[in-house]
């Protein structure tokens, strides 16, 4: 198969890319700099301007979107708002106004979501058909689904992956979480029984091209592993992961909101996510547990 993938330089996007190269396959970036990476073709687009190298789906079978600003790199004020709502709808609109009117269209579209799409309902088990939220972030996430939904319409195959904590070594939470954490100062957030719904960004990855390559997926599926934790077990599974103390005081929600306002909603979220339809699709997750999936990340991390 050849990709075409938007985001591919970020977090997730050079670890799909790195699997798709190792299976002898062709993959394609759309990137906003001109970047240079080895065995992949870069194509430029800007969304701000509505323009993208259209060459970029040549024999292109399968799209994989990641595209958008990070949730948690910065204050929610209001142009950041503006930002992480342009840099998804607008993409997704870029790609599929240029997709249209192909004679070769691509045979599938695996796109980015996020569970904070679901209502937040501490203990009880939420699946793909669970209440909504109706705060920022859930009405973001359902806006980007819908602008997804369009290739539907013109004979696509549409893949939603609605994604949990993505556990890498390289960035994202644990690079947040365990940089107090290698210094000993570990600490759960708010009352630290906020569970967290996980993934292991290889899994993660893995999951991306099964769903491309699974002719009969269609619709949504949460990328979560089928444990998720508290906020409090996965704090001190890390701590015991990088051989540290786990013994501060949790940091209270509070001081969370004044620190980080209306986006504090995100640290201190709690969604119970079931993982059971990707399981019931086939697909087979290599990491199931926090431990597992903590020991193989810092295995080869030294600080």
């Amino acid at each position: 198969m050849k990709y075409l993938i938007s985001g591919g330089s970020g977090l997730v996007g050079k670890v799909i890319t790195s699997k798709i190269l190792t299976q002898n396959e062709q993959v394609n970036w759309l990137t906003s700099s001109k970047k240079e990476q080895k065995n992949v073709s870069c194509f430029s687009w800007n969304i701000d301007k509505n323009e993208i190298d259209t060459n970029c789906f040549t024999n292109v079978d399968a799209i994989i979107h990641l595209a958008g600003a990070g949730v948690a790199e910065k204050n929610w004020t209001e142009t950041r708002k503006k930002e992480l709502i342009d840099s998804r709808l607008k993409s997704t609109q870029l790609l599929f106004d240029s997709v249209k009117n192909l004679t070769n269209k691509p045979k599938v579209i695996v796109a980015a979501s996020a569970i904070g799409i679901y209502k937040n309902q501490d203990d009880l088990l939420l699946n793909e058909e669970s209440e909504q939220g109706t705060d920022f972030l859930a009405t973001l996430t359902k806006d980007w689904e819908n602008a997804v939904n369009q290739f539907e319409n013109i004979g696509i195959r549409v893949v939603k992956l609605r994604i949990g904590i993505v556990l890498s070594a390289d960035g994202g939470y644990l690079q947040k979480v365990a940089a107090p954490a290698k210094w000993g100062f570990a600490s759960a957030l708010g009352n630290g029984k906020m569970i967290t719904s996980w993934i292991h960004i290889n899994d993660l990855a893995d999951l991306f091209l099964f769903a491309a390559k699974k002719e009969n997926l269609n619709g949504v599926y949460n990328a979560v592993a089928p444990n998720p934790v508290t906020n409090y077990e996965i704090t001190k599974q890390i701590a015991k992961a990088l051989h540290r103390p786990f013994f501060m005081p949790n940091v209270p929600a509070f001081a969370l909101k004044l620190i980080f306002g209306e986006m504090a909603a995100v640290i201190l979220m709690s969604q119970n996510i079931s993982a059971q339809k990707t399981i019931n699709a086939g697909f087979k997750f290599e990491f199931e547990t926090v431990n597992e999936a903590l020991n193989n990340i810092y295995k080869k991390v030294i600080y």
